[in-house]
């Protein structure tokens, strides 16, 4: 047993055994219900995009009683890339190819920060945190309550881009750029929220990494190198969604100051499956976890107690990853309150708990620092201690990763809920009536929409005024683009009741043509002349999002290029 508890594989085969009994309830029959159970349309739509050769998805055609919608112009993309490709590469249903997505963060998350942890400590100490890391209750809450798939893939790439970073930090190379650069971008595609809460807290560690390192100037200066390659990579989603934002109604349905949490809310453990509201009656548990809570405490014992003089860089990072915990539990207290009125948080983040993200983070981290400040690296009594204090913490917070109950639902459930008439087998013959208690306030509209469309309407394609001898036929090729021909007895208006928007594109008999927006639905319109005309309607990238791709790709390309030929290229100091 000695001999095998000293081996690293031992340590990442367990790691992995005990995250696949985190996510083992998601394997049963069905689904379970969760707050965000859109993310099963939001996957259809990723799928309807990509099969009608959307490359990058932007245009999800059948929200808002088919008058479509921007979705993915403003919606994190990979953990929905993921799930269309299990959809469209292995024939599984939307329900399963979910789950999959949902299951794969869990031990994935868990390998992340086990790696960021070994560049700090021991095999077993990594090990340690790492498993901390992901029983922290929030993770279960993400997990089987709130089903907020972005931020499971979150807490993925965080450690990613931290380990990433520091490895830059510490020698600039071409290839280490490149991986920062690689796992900033994942962060970026996998929830923008995340990123948004995650990277001021991230850049603050590292610039205590640099400020406690030697070599500050070229330090920064790779910083610099692979968060520009970062941004590049993911240029393609998040610069024509920031710079789009203003063709957007502002605001969001949530009053971020309805949703502080009590401190008694963060520390004393609780546990349900309803929703954030205003007061302490939250359904919602927004418990730290008391084994986190437990285990700084502890270290901060050790470390008063049995601390090295002679190790300071490490306990300088557990004070700054402390630090960075307090900060955010301050965010998430109504104190902070003039924070969130000086700057936009609440736009952007909406729920001042979401800073959970953090502080599971660096209460987890803070643990990796421990180990070589205390010299327990050479106990082999440590190793057997790690193993019973992990044992017990899974013991404490096991009970949490479970959902409510198991429900059978399948892709046709969620579908007939978020769309008018979409089965998965296409389209449905028959409306949906559950749809018509769906309230998509959550999805903001263009700003010159007066009003959310309430009815499907009769026709996708009609004239604006009567016209008795007129006659349309239309077809479509793919739910962004269609072929309509017009007899018109004279001059008129064709109506597409498709939301208008930038991108969408019209030849009359050729020619390109002004799309006019009508109200107060703000579809489509088209002048045609008398007489018989054809028309070509499609959605095309803008020369702003054209430019935003071509920066993507070329730094994709450049990427795979550079660790395909190059095995290792030292840049100059």
């Amino acid at each position: 047993m000695k001999k095998i508890i000293e081996k690293e594989f031992f340590w990442i085969v367990l790691l992995l055994g005990l995250s696949f009994l985190l996510i083992l309830p998601i394997f049963k029959r069905g689904f379970y219900p969760f707050h965000d159970e859109s993310h099963v349309a939001n996957l259809y739509q990723m799928v309807r995009a990509v099969s009608s050769g959307q490359i990058p998805p932007r245009w999800a055609p059948d929200f808002s009683f088919n008058y479509g919608y921007p979705f993915f112009n403003f919606n994190y993309h990979l953990p929905f890339y993921l799930g269309a490709f299990f959809n469209l590469v292995f024939g599984l249903s939307l329900v399963w190819s979910l789950k999959i997505v949902f299951a794969l963060s869990v031990p994935l998350s868990a390998l992340a920060f086990y790696k960021l942890g070994r560049k700090f400590s021991s095999s077993g100490f990594s090990f340690f945190a790492a498993m901390i890391y992901c029983l922290a209750p929030y993770r279960a809450v993400d997990l089987y309550v709130r089903g907020a798939v972005g931020e499971l893939w979150g807490f993925v790439f965080m450690p990613l881009v931290l380990l990433s970073f520091i490895n830059l930090i510490e020698k600039r190379s071409l290839k280490k750029i490149i991986f920062a650069g690689l796992s900033l971008a994942g962060l970026v595609i996998s929830h923008s929220l995340t990123t948004i809460v995650f990277m001021p807290f991230a850049a603050l560690f590292l610039f205590s990494c640099i400020l406690f390192g030697k070599d500050k100037k070229n330090a920064i200066i790779s910083s610099f190198f692979g968060l520009v390659l970062g941004l590049s990579l993911s240029a393609y989603y998040w610069l024509p969604a920031f710079l789009e934002k203003k063709l957007m109604q502002p605001g969001t349905p949530f009053n971020p100051f309805d949703h502080f949490p009590f401190i008694k809310q963060l520390v004393i453990p609780s546990w349900g499956y309803g929703a954030s509201v205003w007061g302490p009656g939250d359904g919602m548990s927004f418990q730290i976890g008391i084994i986190n809570i437990f285990f700084i405490l502890f270290s901060l014992f050790l470390l008063l107690f049995f601390r090295k003089k002679t190790e300071k860089f490490n306990l300088k990072l557990f004070f700054v990853s402390l630090t960075l915990f307090f900060l955010s539990l301050f965010l998430m207290n109504i104190r902070s309150g003039f924070i969130w009125s000086a700057f936009p948080l609440g736009e952007y983040v909406q729920f001042p708990w979401r800073f959970l993200i953090i502080s599971t983070f660096f209460s987890s981290l803070s643990l990796v620092f421990v180990e070589r400040v205390i010299d327990l690296e050479k106990k082999a009594i440590s190793k057997y201690g790690i193993l019973a204090l992990v044992f017990f913490s899974f013991f404490i917070n096991k009970p949490y990763f479970k959902p409510e109950k198991e429900v059978f639902t399948d892709d046709d459930y969620f579908l007939k809920r978020f769309f008018i008439d979409r089965i998965s087998t296409g389209k449905s013959k028959e409306l949906s009536e559950a749809y018509f208690f769906l309230s998509e306030d959550y999805l903001p509209l263009p700003v010159w929409v007066e009003k959310r469309p309430d009815s499907l309407p009769e026709e996708k394609v009609e004239f604006l005024a009567d016209q008795p001898n007129g006659k349309i036929t239309y077809k479509e090729i793919t739910p962004v683009k269609y072929e309509i021909q017009v007899v018109s007895e004279k001059e008129g208006k064709v109506i597409i009741n498709n939301y208008n928007y930038p991108g969408w594109t019209a030849k009359v008999n050729g020619k390109i043509a002004e799309i006019k927006t009508e109200k107060p639905y703000g579809n489509m319109s088209i002048e045609v002349p008398a007489g018989a005309s054809s028309i070509l309607l499609f959605f095309k990238e803008t020369p702003l999002r054209l430019a935003a791709d071509l920066v993507s790709l070329f730094s994709f390309l450049f990427s795979a290029l550079a660790l395909l030929l190059i095995k290792k290229v030292d840049f100059k100091k």
